[in-house]
């Protein structure tokens, strides 16, 4: 049985105070509100006098114009075959979006439709917020791997709009020039950063003052190697008590890889956020980025006559080890108490359709989720990620589930202080039972 609202606004208020940092893959520079087709004081009325429409509220936290533009595309689109649904957007920052969405929660207003990964947000899972999307025609084409990684308690708590890869994405033009080539294993991949870093140019672009951006640095890499290793919970055992980081020595040798790429950063990227780091990575200051592909979007909007690729980070000299980190970037989730179920349900319908995944693929340059659309007229980077997933080259992160809520608030912020120090501060021994302690004293508050 449920709990009532306000059981469940007092307990999320108890556990989620620091769970606003963690959705965010990408995230918005500022809080705004757009109406999109109509005033926000229309919104949820059945009927505001122009024959039965409805209005849907949908927040998300996307900082990548790109993905905004898409958006907007689609909605137009959307709203030229259904006249009657209206849509609203209001976007948030990411680091305010639980937050925000909790105090919705709180005053019994919840938007329609949500942005969130439902396994990082197990507690609005369990405490009944989400609607389960299993069966819905919207989840009839998705590609299996990223249902997989929607699935709670036997539940599918959202629709994901693409695919997303985490990767090294590179400057090819540079990397010829510079007289390199692609590198398979992990003693090639720093071979190639050593080169740059000989020639006088910075070998990566790494902007330390964006939380997650450091933690996308590890995980690009970790979930192949958790997944060669057999450590799928290593992040569940941790935060449920059960293992420490520290005993682990191929936690040990991860960290080891992440302390030495946190190596070739300049002493002003602590300076840098996402927004410039991919600003200067479209300007061609550094040849790499280990990052998702949510940049690439607005990377060639910047530089439209750049060269770009991508290629796995190489933790293992075993090149056949390293796979592509494959999972979801965007996704949307519906909340459980939506006066306007099949109004919702024709939009991500919709959104999961052909019309929608191409636009999708087309603006915001993200590979759709839909197992049916073609990307033979796609960028060249979408068709790659395509040819891993075919080959089977890909390490899904639905198989490694990462840190939720406080926890992993708490993890990427020691990471971030981490990346900051000095090479000779540096000390993975130190790090690892950090992070360890930590873990204890959330749990021991619990």
């Amino acid at each position: 049985m449920k709990k009532s609202l306000l059981k469940k606004c007092i307990a999320l208020g108890m556990t989620l105070g620091m769970l606003t940092g963690t959705l965010a893959a990408c995230g918005s520079p500022a809080s705004e509100t757009k109406a999109a087709q109509t005033d926000m004081a229309t919104a949820g009325n059945e009927d505001n006098g122009n024959g039965g429409e409805v209005t849907l509220r949908l927040v998300h936290y996307m900082g990548e114009q790109a993905k905004r533009d898409a958006l907007d595309r689609i909605i137009t689109k959307f709203n030229e075959q259904n006249p009657n649904i209206r849509i609203d957007i209001e976007i948030v920052n990411s680091a305010q979006y639980i937050a925000t969405y909790k105090n919705y929660i709180a005053a019994g207003d919840a938007p329609d439709i949500m942005f969130g990964k439902p396994q990082n947000m197990t507690e609005f899972v369990e405490g009944g917020y989400f609607m389960d999307l299993k069966g819905e025609d919207c989840m009839k084409n998705v590609l299996p791997l990223l249902v997989r990684e929607c699935t709670l308690n036997g539940g599918v708590y959202g629709f994901p709009i693409d695919a997303q890869a985490k990767g090294c994405f590179y400057n090819k033009k540079m990397f010829e020039k510079a007289n390199v080539s692609v590198p398979t294993t992990r003693e090639e991949f720093f071979q190639v950063c050593d080169s740059f870093m000989d020639k006088g140019t910075y070998p990566l672009i790494q902007p330390y003052n964006f939380i997650h951006g450091v933690f996308h640095e590890l995980d690009a890499y970790f979930t192949s190697m958790a997944i060669a290793r057999g450590m799928q919970r290593v992040w569940m055992d941790s935060q449920g008590g059960v293992a420490m980081l520290s005993d682990n020595p191929d936690v040990k040798e991860a960290f080891e890889i992440f302390t030495k790429i946190s190596r070739y950063k300049d002493p002003g990227d602590t300076a840098v956020d996402q927004a410039q780091g991919i600003q200067n990575f479209a300007a061609e200051q550094r040849p790499m980025y280990i990052n998702g592909g949510w940049l690439i979007g607005d990377t060639m909007a910047a530089n439209p006559d750049g060269s770009f690729g991508m290629f796995p980070v190489p933790w293992s000299d075993n090149a056949g080890e390293n796979k592509l980190w494959i999972g979801i970037d965007d996704c949307f989730v519906v909340s459980e108490n939506t006066e306007h179920k099949d109004e919702v349900m024709t939009f991500l319908t919709y959104l999961a359709g052909n019309e929608a995944s191409e636009i999708w693929m087309d603006t915001a340059k993200l590979m759709s989720s839909n197992v049916n659309v073609s990307t033979d007229g796609a960028t060249p980077l979408i068709q790659d990620i395509k040819t891993y997933i075919d080959e089977d080259k890909i390490a899904a992160k639905a198989d490694v589930p990462d840190y939720t809520s406080e926890y992993s608030t708490a993890f990427r912020t020691i990471l971030q202080e981490y990346v900051a120090l000095e090479a000779d501060q540096q000390d993975v021994a130190i790090l690892l039972k950090d992070i360890d302690d930590e873990i204890a004293s959330i749990n021991a508050q619990k």
